[in-house]
């Protein structure tokens, strides 16, 4: 069996350096072996699965740059798509053969989950980030779980309810699933499954564009939450799922005075808005010398407004593909409305507004 940390290790050595300049040893191993090579965790596509009509699971078999996942966390995927580099961020939905696997539902205008719908393939070559996320089991498990999910926001709810059953969890978990219809629920029969097989975890399907009889219907409201006897004050709850989904049960959680017994995962970051002068900051790619204005946008969109192709995956400040060097200036967090320092420091332009004359390397 080839022992690829002895290869890593040849690769670094200076006698490797030499022998491949001008390009580096890990550029060529990434062209022979592309499962293999370059520094990266690289995964190839053991098997796609259609869930539903607009999603697939991707089983993946990563390199021995993987160091695992807990469940309910998620990794940047990145693919070349006609020649781009493109970046998303998956929960992670299960393991099959100790190999983890992403469920992607495609949407409208979505570049990545297009292709991972319709022009996947077995024996294609990602790349992945370790995994990472908070949207986990907490160390001493409660006497009651509420998940909450609408659309792919099931897929680390599947993983954190499959986590409970290995362990034999004995309390009560309860899945509150929004879809528009039946037949666009993920994972539907496994799930099902589930609560056949465990007393204690009861599936609870909520259609909102559909009427079956025997179903909840429409949106998020807190009958849904007394139709299945939820106990808000004795439950571990988690919300994921669509901007509307998750700021209404975080107002509600929030009006019960439970916020504390909630864990979010949202699609999308909340955006604190900036304010910002009718000229905007003048903003300088050092690198490029060209100057513009960013008026209330972040730095990314100042950048491909002026020409420039800086490598992005997420522009939600997660994937971390963006980060630039500051070189002087101060920007705004559009997530959290946070300001940075004045002085050099590594950012993530696809969240950042300045909000003074700002200087970057790019």
């Amino acid at each position: 069996m080839l022992n690829l940390n002895l290869i890593d290790r040849a690769l670094a050595s200076p006698l490797a350096r030499i022998l491949s300049w001008p390009q580096s040893p890990e550029s060529y191993l990434e062209f022979l072996a592309p499962e293999v090579g370059g520094r990266s965790i690289k995964a190839t596509v053991k098997a796609v699965r259609q869930e539903t009509s607009r999603a697939v699971t991707l089983v993946l078999e990563p390199n021995h740059r993987w160091n695992g996942h807990i469940a309910g966390q998620y990794v940047s995927l990145s693919v070349s798509i006609n020649g781009r580099r493109l970046s998303r961020c998956f929960t992670i939905s299960g393991e099959e053969n100790g190999c983890p696997t992403v469920t992607i539902q495609s949407h409208d205008g979505g570049i990545v989950s297009s292709w991972a719908n319709e022009s996947v393939w077995t024996g294609d070559v990602v790349e992945l980030s370790p995994a990472a996320g908070d949207f986990v089991l907490p160390a001493t498990l409660p006497s009651r779980f509420l998940f909450i999910a609408g659309g792919s926001g099931i897929t680390p709810v599947r993983a954190l309810t499959d986590a409970l059953v290995a362990q034999a969890y004995t309390g009560r978990v309860d899945i509150l699933y929004y879809v528009p219809a039946k037949a666009d629920a993920i994972f539907l029969s496994h799930l099902q499954a589930l609560a056949a097989s465990c007393a204690n975890v009861q599936l609870h399907l909520v259609t909102t564009r559909e009427h079956e009889a025997g179903n909840l219907k429409g949106h998020f409201k807190a009958d849904h939450l007394d139709a299945i006897g939820a106990d808000l004050a004795h439950s571990a709850a988690y919300v994921c799922g669509p901007a509307g989904l998750i700021e209404a049960v975080e107002k509600h959680w929030n009006g019960a005075g439970q916020s504390e017994r909630l864990t979010l995962e949202r699609f999308r970051p909340v955006q604190v808005p900036v304010a910002a002068d009718a000229k905007g900051q003048p903003v300088l790619f050092t690198d490029s010398g060209i100057s513009t204005t960013a008026p209330g946008r972040t730095l990314l969109d100042a950048a491909e407004g002026a020409g420039l192709t800086p490598n992005a995956g997420c522009r939600q400040g997660i994937c971390r593909t963006c980060t630039c060097r500051k070189l002087s200036g101060q920007v705004r967090d559009i997530r959290t409305g946070e300001l940075s320092g004045t002085g050099e420091e590594d950012i993530a332009i696809c969240v950042s507004v300045p909000v003074t004359p700002v200087s970057i390397e790019l």
